[in-house]
């Protein structure tokens, strides 16, 4: 028998067989006549099921699901696979476990709107919408009624040498109590992020085996965008990591991103500077890019010492540099 009763509360269970797939649960039911409805009804889904397509299976993928096979085919084997992954489970949380099927616009409108009520900045909100194009094309569904916010590019705050000096002299100079323990060697990190521009997490990493003194250079080989650079060092870099290599230190630096963020918040606070929301740690990245651009080092040079993924990122840096707008104009005088 395909429905029987079975256990003391006399629920019925069903047990068949279509085309070599086994169905073997409760059908939830007390009578026999809806035990074979349900039946007949599990049956036909799995009739139906053989006739579709593998697109059309994957369709029908519930969200949760699907969110769980693009972690093992693909974000598992990246390097942050926890950013995606927790951006997908807000999704999730938001919209519901529905099938893919079900994210048409009308789902997606409900999504931007949800995010944009937690005060989500058009940027962040592209990177939830990118996770959920990766999960759709993933599956092979329509992922291009997805459109993404314009975001702003903002503008490019650079710290001046003022600011920079009066930063490294509070940091050095001034009487920190025990809990300001490592304000001097965030001094210390400043002068080296401005000179290199290298990224906060790549500094702190920073190891003296990836110091070669000998060719005057800095080797970065795990960073943000998988792409080893090698970055030259300034008189005062080397000087600084030389001082700090003492008593066989593996690396020159052993603060945290917090540590090197709350020191800066410090300074920020006592140059009346709280106001400035872009007065950032990673502003010296961009100081850095500045400089080189205004010396007139050739974009793609700028390029290949930052580290960027692309040439578009580092022209955001290109206006920085208005002599060669005045080069152009002399020859065109010419």
């Amino acid at each position: 028998m395909s429905v029987y009763k079975r256990g003391d509360k006399g629920v019925f269970y069903m047990n068949f067989t279509v085309n070599g797939v086994r169905v073997f649960k409760s059908t939830g039911k007390f009578t026999k006549k809806e035990a074979k409805h349900v039946e007949a009804l599990e049956r036909q889904k799995l009739i139906d099921q053989e006739k579709m397509t593998p697109q059309e299976k994957a369709a029908k993928t519930l969200l949760s699901e699907a969110i769980s096979q693009v972690y093992e085919g693909r974000w598992k084997h990246t390097k942050r696979p926890d950013c995606p992954m927790a951006r997908s489970q807000m999704i999730l949380s938001l919209l519901g476990d529905m099938p893919l099927q079900k994210i048409d616009d009308e789902a997606i409108a409900l999504l931007k709107k949800k995010l944009a009520a937690r005060v989500i900045e058009t940027g962040t909100v592209n990177r939830y919408l990118a996770a959920l194009k990766t999960i759709l094309k993933f599956k092979r569904q329509s992922w291009e009624h997805i459109k993404l916010g314009k975001e702003s590019k903002g503008r490019i705050r650079v710290v001046t040498r003022e600011e920079e000096a009066r930063v490294v002299d509070l940091l050095s100079n001034t009487d920190h109590h025990k809990r300001r323990w490592f304000y001097s060697d965030v001094a210390d990190l400043v002068e080296i992020q401005v000179d290199t521009g290298m990224r906060l997490g790549e500094t702190l990493k920073l190891k003296y085996e990836e110091v070669n003194y000998a060719a005057n250079l800095i080797h970065i080989w795990i960073n943000k965008g998988n792409k080893p650079r090698s970055i030259p060092m300034t008189k005062r870099v080397a000087a600084i990591l030389k001082r700090r290599q003492v008593n066989d230190a593996i690396k020159p630096f052993t603060l945290t991103a917090y540590q090197a963020d709350k020191a800066w918040a410090w300074c920020r606070k006592e140059m009346g500077l709280m106001d400035d929301d872009e007065f950032l740690i990673h502003s010296l990245r961009h100081t850095c890019a500045s400089r080189l651009i205004n010396a007139d080092i050739d974009l793609y040079v700028v390029k290949e010492w930052l580290g960027h993924s692309s040439i578009q990122v580092t022209e955001r840096y290109a206006h920085l540099s208005p002599g060669k707008l005045v080069q152009a104009v002399k020859a065109l005088e010419e």
